[in-house]
């Protein structure tokens, strides 16, 4: 009978903690919605080809206004990111990002 209480209340204790999980709260982000970023050397006039390097399916991303970031859309994490960059003279660089220069953006409620 004591073995049975103490199931219950481990059972219990387990159910508490598991309910106060960020990914059960209504205000936490979707993982489809993220965003990502990644800061560039010198700022540039505009991107081309924005892609994952090993298949080279696009990426629906986009270039800031100052043009020193690219924040993408549902990236893929561990995955390395190609990308043409539009200097400000007109010449075009390629650039390849690792993944362990993307972060996430976080936004504050």
């Amino acid at each position: 009978m004591r073995n049975i209480y103490l199931l219950f209340i481990l059972i219990f204790c387990f159910d508490l903690s598991s309910a106060q999980s960020l990914k059960k709260d209504t205000l936490f982000m979707p993982e489809g919605l993220r965003q990502f970023q990644f800061q560039l050397e010198k700022p540039v006039k505009a991107i081309e080809n924005l892609q994952y390097e090993k298949t080279g399916e696009p990426i629906k991303g986009y270039l800031t206004p100052d043009g020193t970031r690219i924040i993408m859309d549902n990236y893929k994490k561990g995955q390395r990111v190609k990308v043409d960059l539009i200097q400000k003279d007109g010449k075009v660089e390629s650039l390849t990002k690792s993944s362990c220069f993307i972060d996430p953006i976080n936004y504050t409620l």
